[in-house]
């Protein structure tokens, strides 16, 4: 009967299971450089270690199959630009898959081909390889489909040991049926050993799985929180600069009636150095811009006034009114994020005549678009759309160019980033309602 002759996966399989399934985790991955070539020498690596330790005692085999978890943890890391903690969680996932996947095929071979073709070495890989192929395209669609762009950011230490203690555990229940096979205590036959195994790796996958949408749920909570800390930030930064407004009117009429005090003083060079002084902080006082768009026009000589202080040229055409339709709050979460990131990134610029910031606001089509540049020296990486991040918290990576494109999402609009000939550009639209299209540019 075929379940008291069920032979064992042949190494080679389970090596070629181990290497496809390293290849589906590191596909939606940064790539290093000839990671093709770095990926065919670990696959060719990976049965020929598989092949090795197919020759020791079965006392060496748990330290044998910790090897080729070794050698997928490093195919993974070789081949994907990740740091080893995320290869870490990537290998524990991979490892699982794989135990499933070349339980699951071998189990199928054996219960369709087996005993009509018992030695048919052709048959036995083509069947292998179509499972392979089938449940490889389904855990690759369900990546694509959940695809977290921030995985790497979102997985931390505590989750690597959940998923590689999961992983050990699993793997412990799966093959204890092997080890109590000669015992009392033995499952039943092979055909049921191999059940047993198969149906635990597979709820293995599920349980991975399931931790990995908690974790990610989990972060998804505390960006939404982060996000909501920046706009209200910003509403309660607009708040008190509209309250200081009327201060800085009174202080700007106050110092009109103190020129024409000083101009009366006798000494001329006296006079002229209080001239001077009293007419740069009037020039900072009345720095104010106006746009058509009361809020906006807040925001904008708070940050002119800010941009004088730190000597960063600022220039502003802006047509305001093209935003009357966006709330309060997000008018300011959006322009207090675009500015302030541009402000501190020439900040960082030794070169002060290199501290250039530009806004503009105006309608294209149907269309508003805002157009935020600053200038910068250095080349930018981005990732996934976004720069990275200059913080030491990498936890907040890119939360305030988030809450820009949930606002764009918002209005149906759209956000993206470039840089272009030392520039690094914001540019959002808004698609216009058919009330402000007739608002000229």
């Amino acid at each position: 009967m075929m379940q008291d002759l069920l032979p064992n996966i042949p190494r080679y399989y389970t090596a070629l299971a181990e290497w496809l399934t390293c290849l589906i985790v590191i596909l939606p991955l940064t790539k290093r450089a000839r990671w093709p070539l770095i990926f065919t020498l670990m696959g060719i690596g990976q049965v020929g270690l598989q092949l090795l330790v197919s020759r020791w005692s079965l006392a060496f085999w748990i330290p044998g199959m910790a090897l080729n978890v070794l050698w997928m943890f490093l195919t993974i890391y070789a081949s994907g630009a990740i740091n080893l903690k995320y290869a870490s969680y990537l290998c524990a996932k991979a490892f699982i898959v794989a135990e499933f996947m070349a339980a699951f095929a071998w189990q199928m071979y054996c219960h369709l081909f087996l005993e009509s073709f018992p030695d048919n070495p052709y048959i036995a890989l083509g069947t292998n390889l179509v499972w392979y192929l089938v449940i490889l395209t389904i855990i690759y669609l369900y990546e694509q489909r959940i695809h977290r762009i921030d995985a790497s950011l979102t997985i931390q230490s505590r989750n690597v040991f959940i998923a590689v203690l999961t992983a050990v555990i699993i793997f412990a229940i799966s093959n204890i049926g092997f080890l109590l096979a000669t015992t009392t205590y033995s499952f039943g036959d092979p055909l049921s050993i191999f059940l047993v195994r198969t149906l635990i790796n597979f709820c293995g996958i599920c349980i991975l799985y399931m931790q990995e949408k908690q974790v990610y749920e989990h972060h998804l909570q505390n960006e939404l929180k982060a996000v909501n800390n920046i706009f209200q930030n910003h509403y309660e930064q607009y708040v008190a600069y509209k309250e200081s407004a009327g201060l800085i009117e009174q202080k700007f009429h106050d110092l009109k009636h103190q020129i024409e005090i000083i101009r009366t003083e006798k000494n001329s060079e006296k006079k002229e150095a209080y001239l001077d002084e009293m007419t740069q902080a009037i020039n900072t006082f009345s720095s104010d811009i106006h746009t058509g768009n009361g809020i906006l026009d807040t925001i904008l000589s708070r940050k002119n006034i800010y941009c004088l202080e730190k000597e960063i040229r600022f220039t502003c055409i802006v047509d305001g009114q093209l935003l009357n339709f966006m709330d309060t709050m997000d008018i300011c979460s959006l322009f207090g994020n675009a500015l302030d990131n541009a402000t501190e990134a020439v900040l960082r610029l030794p070169d002060k005549e290199q501290r250039l910031v530009n806004l503009r606001v105006f309608k294209r089509g149907h269309l508003a678009m805002i157009l935020v540049e600053n200038y910068a020296t250095d080349q930018i990486d981005l990732l996934d759309g976004l720069p990275q991040t200059t913080k030491s918290n990498k936890d907040y990576h890119g939360y305030g160019l988030k809450s820009i494109s949930y606002i764009a999402e918002k209005y149906e609009g759209n956000m993206s980033v470039s840089m272009e000939n030392n520039w690094f550009s914001l540019k959002v639209l808004f698609p216009l309602r058919k009330a402000e299209r007739g608002v000229q540019p």
